[in-house]
């Protein structure tokens, strides 16, 4: 491998697409403080985020990366969704929405522990949220969905379980890729009250990603945990019937009976790893079923007992397959690139920057 072909080329994309996210939510924050919109009631608090999330997320997390993989890294249109692991969506996938479900109320404990170890630090955050409307606006809620969940699904995985993880992947493990992704994602939001639930999400997402071979669990998760964020906060406002009495049922319980709601967090958490086992077990019965129609249909090399593919042989085939140890033999190890510190440079600078905006947020609260 020479000059800027192959892995080389991809860790400079996947840096310069890191850059357009990470400055573009310092710019689109500071873009939002300075030129507020409107008079401050809801409507124009939306308005602002509207202006924030559209930008950012759009351009900046979807657009500047889509571009810079397309042109930059020499991909075609089906390349980008491909080399983002935009691929081989199945019906099975379906269960990551009871799954993000499951994850909301996983994060609720996981933030509620990471507010009460920075109060202890004598962290003082203060709500600047404006009160809902009077009455139910169904535009407000359907922007709101599409603006913290919607978005924010496809934008963010594209992003950073897309590019990012794949590069990564040729470098690390299934383990350091999980610890690298979780630690971007949290910093990436560059909030100190986001930063610790934030890491634990993208390393799950990072881990659903790379055993599922498809981002789009991912996604779904994505989905399905900041829409049940928004539809809670609009079930307490409005005292919905399904979800209304979340928070008091949390807070009465947490006092009278703390044995509940361990024992509620026990049960969440082990429906949500019975989740991931059942679609685990479902893509693997997938893959199996694939390599017993391509076996049957091969030779086999008794001498070096290896499986011999009809017709030339496709690297990009047999790793959609799974099939590396069956067809190059059972001590096949995937070879790992070697990134120099030119390589990993502007990563490394980003990662610094996040981290002295984080602490920024903490030292004076200011994130918006």
């Amino acid at each position: 491998m020479t000059g800027l072909d192959g892995t080389k080329r991809d860790i400079r994309a996947v840096s310069y697409a890191l850059c357009s996210a990470v400055f573009g939510v310092i710019v689109m924050r500071l873009v939002v403080w300075f030129a507020p919109i409107g008079s401050g009631d809801y409507g124009s608090q939306l308005g602002s985020s509207a202006l924030f999330s559209l930008c950012t997320q759009l351009v900046f997390f979807l657009g500047v990366p889509f571009i810079i993989y397309r042109y930059y890294g020499r991909r075609s249109f089906k390349g980008v969704l491909e080399y983002s692991s935009f691929k081989g969506f199945k019906p099975y996938h379906l269960i990551a929405l009871p799954l993000g479900v499951c994850v909301f109320f996983i994060t609720i404990g996981v933030s509620s522990v990471w507010s009460a170890l920075l109060d202890l630090t004598g962290y003082n955050y203060v709500p600047s949220s404006t009160p809902m409307p009077e009455k139910f606006n169904f535009g407000f809620f359907a922007a709101e969905i599409l603006l913290t969940a919607v978005l924010p699904a496809v934008c963010e995985e594209f992003v950073m379980r897309g590019g990012f993880l794949t590069t990564a992947r040729r470098t690390f493990g299934t383990v350091g890729c999980v610890v690298l992704c979780g630690v971007a994602f949290g910093l990436f939001h560059q909030n100190v009250r986001q930063v610790f639930y934030t890491a634990c999400f993208g390393a799950f997402a990072a881990f659903l990603t790379l055993r599922l071979k498809s981002i789009f669990p991912a996604v779904l998760v994505h989905f399905a945990n900041n829409f049940m964020s928004v539809y809670i906060d609009h079930a307490v406002e409005y005292d919905w019937a399904v979800g209304g009495g979340l928070y008091d049922f949390l807070g009465r319980t947490a006092g009278a009976r703390f044995w509940l709601v361990v024992l509620s967090a026990l049960t969440v958490c082990a429906l949500a790893v019975g989740l991931v086992v059942v679609m685990l077990y479902l893509k693997e019965r997938r893959v199996i079923e694939n390599k017993k129609s391509v076996i049957g249909e091969s030779a086999f090399d008794v001498t070096n007992k290896r499986v011999v593919l009809t017709g030339e042989l496709d690297p990009e085939r047999i790793a959609a397959l799974e099939m590396e140890k069956e067809v190059y033999g059972a001590d096949y190890a995937e070879e790992r690139y070697k990134p120099s510190a030119r390589d990993v440079m502007i990563v490394v600078a980003l990662g610094v920057t996040t981290v002295l905006t984080t602490v920024f947020t903490y030292v004076w609260g200011f994130f918006y």
